[in-house]
Order: C-alpha cells, then structure tokens, then sequence
C-alpha cells in the first residue's frame, strides 16, 4: 500500500493549488503587475474621454429590480485548478498575452472614440453656427472612423453610428440635400434597435425622431408618397412607445425626457400630414387649370396666373423637387416675365451651390451634378445677404458673367434652354453668349452624357443665331436713329422685334394687339420705335408703341412720359394730364418709401422711378404746368366758339320762327279771300262780270313795260 500522506502541508511545489481566477495579491509577478495595472488606466482613460459612455442607459419597460436579478443569474466561470506548475505557468503566460493584446485593444478603441467624440463636437459647433456644408463634412469623417473607412455593415446595432447618421441628415436637409438626408435617416434606423426598450439614442423616441425628420426630407424633395408613409409610421412608433414608458419604473426625469420627444414626434407628423394634404390639393388645382383652355389671349393669361399660384404653393411645401421648378418656369415663359423667370433660376443655381463638396465618401452616388466642379464665382448666400438693401434689393439682383457660366451647370435639362433665352431678351448678351459657351463644352465632354443624359443642342444654335441677330439688328437701329434716318430706324427695331416670332411675316404696327416675345428688349425696341415717330410726327402711331411697351414693363418711366408727351400733341390734354400726374407720383412715393416699388412683377427692372434724377423729375412737372395751361387755353377757346355757336343758333332759331308765322298768315288771308283762290276762279269771274271785255290780264295791269318805249306827250 502506499504510504500514507499529509495533506495539510503540501509535499511539494507541484502540489499546489491554482485558482486563476481569484489570484491573491502576491501571486502576481511584478510583469502580471505592470500589465493590470496598464490594462486599468486604459480603461479609466477611455471611461474617462468617451462621452458617450457617460450617458445612462434608458431601458424602456424594465425595472432595475428585473435588471438586477437578470445580472444575477449570469454565467460565471469555473475556477481552473492546475494539477502541476508547468499547467499554472502555461496559463498564467497565456493571461498575460491576451492581457497585451485587450491592453492594445483599449488604447486603439480609446484613441477612435476620441476622435469621433471630437469630430462630432465639431459637426455639432458648426451645425449651430449655421456652417452647414462644414457640419456634414465633419459628419462625415466621424461616420467613415466609426465604420473603418465605411467598411463595417451598417445593418449591425450601433447607437453612436445612427446618432451620427441622424446628425448628418439634419445637416443635410439645412444644406438642400433633401434625398441624401432621407437616405441617412433611413442608414440612423438600420442602426437602432425595433423594440419597445432601448436608451434616448437608439430606443422608439429616437427612431419616432428619425422617421419624422425622414418623412420631412422625402415632403421637401416631392416624393409625397414616402413622406405620407414615414409621417404615419412614426406616428405609429410613438403611440406604441408612450404605454410602456407610463408602466415602467424608470426615472422620472428619464420618463418626461422621453414622452417629450414622442408627443413631440406625434405632433410634427401630424402637422407633415397637413402638409401632405396641401401639396396634393395644390396639384389638383393646377391639373385644373392646365386642362382647361382659355377662349381668347387674356383668359389664357388669367389661367397662367391661376397656374403659377398653384405651382407657388405646392413649392413652398416641396422646394427640392425638380419638377416643379421646371412647371414654375415654363409658367413664367408663358406669361412672357422673363426677368423673374432669370431670377428664380439664379436663385435656384445658388441653392444648389451649398451643397458643392457635401456629397463625398458614402454620399457620392447621390450627388445630382457629380462631374460639376465648386463654385468659386457664384455665392450660395448672394441673393440672401442684406435683402432690405435699398439700391440693391434682392429682387433685382442679377450674376455677373462668370457666375452665370457655373449657375447654367447647376441647372436641371428642361430649364436651360428657357433661361438662355430669358438672358437674352432682358439684354444680357454677354451672359447669354458665355453661358451657351459653358453649357456647350460641359455637354461636349462624353463622360458628362452618362450624368446628365444626351441632352440635343439643337435649341442652342439656334438661340445662338437669335442672339446674333438681336445684338446685330438693334445696333444697326440705334446707329439709324443717330444719324436722323427715323424711318429705317423704325424699320430695323420692328425687324427685331420678329427674331422670336414663329412667322416671317414683317412686322406690323397696325395690328390692333401686338404679339411679341415680351422682356426687356422688346419693351426697349417698342419705346425706340415710338421715339422714330415722334420724329416724324406721327404722335398716333407712337401712343400705340408706348401703350405696347407699357403692357410689357407698366412702370417704364419713359415709355409713360414719352406717351403723355404724345398726347399732349395730339392734343389729348387729359389722357396727357393723367399720365403726367402718374409719372410724378410713381417717383414721389419711391423717393418716400423705396420698399414700396420693389415688385418685380409690375416695376421695370431697368428704368425705375427711383433712378429718375431731380432734373428729369423737374422738368417732366414743368411739362405737366405747360401741358395744363394749354388745356385751359383750348378750354378757353372752345367756351368762347360754343357761345358763337349758341347765338348764331338762336338767331338763325328766331328767322325760322318769324318766316313760319309770315307763311302762315299769307295762308290764312288767302282762305279767307272768297273766290280768288286760284287764278283759273279769277279768270271764270272776269270773264262772267261782262263789264270789262278786255283780254285777261295775269298781270293785274301791272306787266312791265315794253323796252325802248317812248312816253307821249299830253
């Protein structure tokens, strides 16, 4: 048998027992020592500097009792015991190594969570500083560290990543970017949890929060049928969520933080559903009234008007969709304002400019004009910056050449050929001629057809042809009229005016309603044509020149004066009066209150009556007194030609009176004379009286004289 053993002492070193998991304080060596003591401050370093960490988690539905005694039947590790030293030196170098390489680990998680904490505080400064391009570039670089260069899946649970994706799509849609942001609301839900439980960053309230600010981003962009969908979804969300969140022993503070976000959540869905339903009636109405065909021109133009109102509405609701901008312009064209037709396209040009280098790494396949380099000349804030500038309001604004070249390329297709020609026919020719310039060679590149599609330029050469003869034509005028030749002149400016008439017919002015392109330029060219004939005296025909370059700008101050001027020779005093008097309080209330005449619709753009100087302003009230006095003098003479007049009736009025009571009488003596009613009664009688048989005499015995006779002496 063997012999008997001792075990309160161990016979030897390999004896011992090892329970590595509950080591004492001296077992350790001074290595095993210096990596836990590593391993510690790494983690209270990244503790520490993790931010995110520092939030409590909020578990919807669950007490703390539950979260307790759910961690208390947690699996927990056997002790290992060793049956020899060489197992217990084996196992303690293997803690040792994966004690180096958690150590390792934790330094390079703690240096990722810096830097996405960081670059998150900076998207979020900029985001209230109103650096919106900047916010999501920020974003941006966070997003590409959480994800490793965006190679991690974002289907997996994270709530930092869907915090940075709901970030990133607020300041998206504050740049424009209405489909990217819905896009990274949709990648912020792929990373939260669909369950009633989770903490305010990943639970229901954050996923109600996401699926509004979704839903807003389709609405901006047009796409109604998402929006309606994601707007009753987060309804759906929150009203599910609120119950639990009433049941649950969670703080207080917790639980009002959260029904906040979902009341709040249900209200901004619900007010998105009104909006969905104005948008939707707003297109009804214009579907209306483009089926309807108006009987003449001006019940065409009252529908265009109706039109543009319906259009009007439904952008303010979706202000990125593309297709509505395009019904809006083709509307303007049709009711011939071309200058705000080049107003809302600049305008939309420089909305687009904000989002230059916003669509990088993960947002490049949504980038609308991806081969389109940034901006450099036209500013996305240069129709916003100082809009009550007086002698410059943003109504008026216009881009200079270089930045007209970058808005044509920020265009959508079905806009391009309307604002070219919007430029040249409020006589921008230089632009008109550089932005065909750079639409040309942009659509010439083969690599930009794949963008944005084969796009025919047979408009462009032919708007080319239009702008040469325009530039070409019109000079030739001004140089006729300089040199007295009013006739020609008149001639040339009416040639011009049928470069964008579908006939060939010549022009002509006796048409009762002039058809023309409208804009600037054809208001110019009819006030020119009214100044040939003037010239020539033909003040008829210049009334009608003005009357039709008034219908095109009513607020031209010279075509107004030069029509009152015309009056006033013809001598139409009042229609001369009235539009003197016009021309006077026009620039009046624009020296009283110059936001007054800001309207773009009716104000000319380029002859405003705040640009009338004090000289012409004086001279034109000195014409009005002239034009006045003469109006009295006429007044004058026409009192004094009507009082002739009424006299000269009145006597011619008493000769015919008197004539009729003489005819009269004569008439009642003859009746009254029994039997010498005629001459045949007189003669029966004298010839019956047998006293006097001489021959009768129808002369009375008084028949004149023979001629030569001589009188016998007594």
């Amino acid at each position: 048998p063997p012999p008997a053993q001792n075990y309160d002492v161990p016979s030897s070193p390999m004896d011992m027992e090892v329970d590595e998991d509950l080591p004492t304080e001296g077992s350790y060596s001074w290595q095993e020592t210096l990596a836990k003591g590593a391993k510690a401050a790494a983690e209270a370093s990244a503790m520490k500097n993790d931010h995110e960490s520092l939030r409590k988690g909020f578990n919807i539905g669950q007490s703390s009792s539950d979260s307790e005694k759910k961690s208390s039947f947690a699996p927990r590790r056997k002790p290992v015991r060793g049956d020899n030293m060489s197992q217990a030196v084996h196992n303690r170098t293997q803690t040792l190594d994966d004690a180096a390489d958690m150590v390792e680990e934790t330094a390079e998680g703690s240096d990722k969570r810096k830097l996405v904490s960081s670059l998150r505080d900076e998207g979020r400064s900029h985001y209230i500083n109103g650096a919106y391009r900047e916010s999501v570039q920020r974003y941006t670089e966070a997003i590409s560290a959480q994800t490793d260069g965006f190679t991690k899946s974002v289907s997996s649970f994270d709530e930092t990543l869907a915090a940075l994706y709901g970030n990133r799509a607020a300041a998206l849609m504050m740049t424009g970017a209405y489909e990217g942001a819905a896009a990274d609301c949709g990648r912020a839900l792929q990373c939260t949890e669909d369950h009633s439980s989770g903490s305010l960053e990943s639970g229901p309230a954050f996923r109600s929060k996401i699926l509004c600010r979704m839903a807003r981003a389709c609405l901006k962009a047009g796409s109604i049928w998402d929006a309606e969908q994601a707007f009753n979804s987060a309804i759906q969300s929150a009203q599910l969520a609120l119950a639990p969140i009433a049941q649950s022993n969670v703080g207080a503070d917790e639980t009002r933080q959260a029904e906040k976000i979902l009341n709040q959540s249900i209200n901004d869905a619900t007010l998105g559903l009104t909006d969905v339903r104005r948008y939707r009636e707003a297109l009804e109405g214009a579907a209306k009234i483009a089926a309807e065909k108006g009987v003449t021109a001006v019940a065409d133009r009252r529908n265009s008007v109706q039109l543009l109102m319906f259009i009007n509405s439904a952008l303010s609701v979706s202000p990125g969709s593309m297709e509505l901008h395009e019904r809006k312009v083709n509307a303007l064209a049709s009711l011939k304002r071309w200058a705000e037709l080049g107003n809302h396209c600049e305008r939309l040009a420089a909305e687009m400019a904000k989002i230059d280098g916003v669509f990088k790494d993960d947002l490049s396949a949504l980038n609308p004009f991806p081969d389109v380099r940034p901006a450099t000349s036209l500013k996305s804030d240069f129709f916003e910056r100082n809009p009550d500038a007086i002698d410059d309001p943003a109504p008026f604004r216009i881009l200079s050449p270089k930045a007209v070249c970058e808005a044509v390329l920020r265009l959508p297709n079905g806009i391009i050929p309307l604002y070219l020609r919007s430029l040249r026919l409020e006589e921008r020719y230089t632009e008109a001629a550089k932005a065909g310039t750079a639409i040309e060679n942009h659509m010439s590149n083969s690599k930009h057809k794949s963008t944005r599609g084969n796009v025919p330029l047979a408009w462009l050469s032919n708007e080319r042809d239009k702008l040469r003869k325009t530039m070409s034509w019109k000079e030739k005028g001004d140089g006729l009229f300089r040199k007295a030749s009013y006739e020609k002149a008149a001639e040339k400016y009416g040639s011009c005016l049928t470069i964008d008439s579908d006939s060939t017919a010549a022009y002509d002015a006796q048409k009762s309603d002039i058809d023309d392109a409208g804009g600037r330029l054809h208001a110019v060219l009819h006030c020119n044509r009214a100044a040939c004939l003037m010239a020539m005296k033909k003040y008829r025909e210049a009334v009608k020149e003005c009357t039709a370059a008034l219908r095109i700008h009513t607020h031209y101050m010279k075509a107004m004066l030069r029509r009152g001027r015309c009056f006033a020779r013809i001598r139409q005093y009042q229609e001369a009066v009235a539009e003197y008097e016009r021309y006077i309080q026009l620039v009046d209330e624009a020296k009283r209150s110059p936001h007054n005449g800001i309207n773009i619709n009716a104000a000319c753009t380029f002859d405003r009556p705040a640009d009338i100087t004090d000289a012409e302003y004086s001279k034109a009230k000195q014409e009005l007194l002239d034009v006045k006095k003469s109006m009295r003098q006429s007044s004058n003479v026409n009192s004094n030609t009507q009082a002739n007049n009424k006299k000269q009736g009145g006597q011619q009025q008493w000769y015919n009176s008197q004539f009729a009571k003489a005819a009269a009488s004569n008439a009642a003596k003859r009746k009254d004379t029994a039997g010498r009613s005629n001459a045949y009664t007189r003669k029966q009688q004298w010839d019956a009286g047998g006293v006097n048989q001489r021959r009768y005499d129808p002369f009375g015995g008084t028949s004149p004289k023979k001629t030569g006779s001589k009188k016998k002496d007594a």
